[in-house]
């Protein structure tokens, strides 16, 4: 599916949805969120070319893959926060996509955390070998 059709798509499901929010609001919510799986579902396909990248660029220089996998975990948790909070805004539900949100930056500060202890060992070796 081509990006033209992929959105050709979803502005039919969302004027659908504004056309079928004034008869039952629970079937707009639901247009919606079928609008934003047609979207992660493109995304998908579109990652493995991302994936094919990385892997190359990590095969040129001399990088830990660790590290590549906590951004990419990172990119992640971002992303699937963002949507599932969009979602319970959408639907009225603010205090949960609130949640949400704080739920997805704590992990994401748990995963960075052995980041940062790598890079604070670095400096204290360099430290002490001066």
């Amino acid at each position: 599916m081509s990006l033209v059709s992929l959105v050709a798509a979803i502005v039919i499901l969302i004027m659908l949805a504004i056309k079928i929010n004034k008869i039952n609001p629970e079937y707009s919510t639901l247009l919606s969120i079928g609008a934003c799986l047609l979207i992660i579902f493109f995304v998908i396909g579109k990652l493995t070319n991302i994936f094919g990248y990385i892997d190359r660029i990590t095969a040129l220089i001399n990088i830990d893959v660790i590290y590549i996998e906590i951004i990419l975990k990172m990119v992640g948790i971002a992303y699937v926060c963002e949507f599932a909070s969009n979602i319970c805004k959408d639907a009225g539900y603010g205090a949960v996509a609130s949640q949400i949100e704080l739920a997805g930056k704590v992990s994401m500060l748990a995963l960075g955390i052995p980041v940062l202890m790598s890079v604070i060992d670095l400096i204290t070796a360099l430290l002490g070998g001066a």
